[in-house]
């Protein structure tokens, strides 16, 4: 096996399969020989059962409705903000050299905590929540946007310079088109950021969503049920990240 070898797609395939039956196997040994207690590890059985006692008594399909429109909100206002202004930055150095002293830093800002602030801010409602998963959201998207930017190749800026393009021109036709599918692959780990930040924006008042069935489960001592819960918000960020993917290939096919 050579480095950086292409594997053919059905090869590919194959070794993904092996790799997930290979996690099940030892995730039953494990549990249903009682080499890990069930407090730990709670057996697939165990976990499968809990899937209905969570429909029935926790709204698990609402729930996950509502997770899915909080990330989904705090995706989209961070996107419509993020990038814009990463374009912005990318595009113009002044402009990112004015701003950096007051963007640069938020990279290492502790998202968790903003919560009591944004609960002194917006309250305990949706709109703190939103708000929450806006932020966590942006303070990662925004550096990839101006990266995205900058990456892209001088010559076809130094073509399209030498062909009489004007400022806009190159940054209409050259800079922004250029960016753009990078600026796609960035979504797709910021859908996977969103997920991440859910449990945390629903972990006040939340009656409805997968954060709020977990927290609940974990201080019932119900492992089975966070496995659960975990399962799905695994579920739903790989059918999404599958959906910005597909969209991608079809806006950008002209890129590979």
């Amino acid at each position: 096996m050579d480095v950086r070898e292409p594997v053919p797609q059905r090869k590919a395939r194959g070794l993904a399969l092996a790799g997930l039956l290979s996690f099940l196997a030892v995730w039953c040994v494990l549990s249903y020989t009682g080499l890990v207690p069930t407090v730990i590890l709670p057996s697939p059985t165990e976990v499968i059962r809990a899937f209905p006692v969570l429909h029935f008594e926790e709204a698990l399909v609402r729930s996950a409705g509502w997770s899915l429109y909080r990330v989904g909100m705090g995706f989209v206002l961070s996107a419509l903000v993020a990038i814009p202004l990463g374009l912005l930055m990318g595009t113009f150095p002044a402009v990112r050299h004015f701003l950096s002293p007051l963007v640069d830093p938020l990279r290492f800002l502790p998202i968790s905590a903003l919560v009591p602030l944004f609960l002194v801010w917006f309250g305990i409602e949706e709109t703190m929540k939103i708000m929450l998963l806006f932020v966590g959201i942006f303070v990662y998207l925004l550096p990839l946007v101006v990266e995205a930017v900058e990456n892209v190749d001088d010559v076809y800026l130094q073509t399209a310079t030498t062909l009489g393009a004007s400022r806009w021109q190159l940054v209409r036709h050259v800079l922004v088109p250029g960016s753009l599918p990078a600026i796609g692959e960035a979504l797709r780990v910021m859908n996977g950021i969103g997920w991440t930040y859910v449990i945390l924006a629903e972990i006040v008042n939340a009656r409805l969503g997968l954060g709020h069935i977990i927290t609940v489960a974990g201080k019932r001592s119900h492992v089975d049920q966070i496995f659960a819960g975990v399962l799905v918000i695994l579920f739903i960020g790989v059918v999404t990240d599958g959906m910005i993917r597909v969209a991608n290939k079809q806006l950008f096919a002209w890129k590979s």
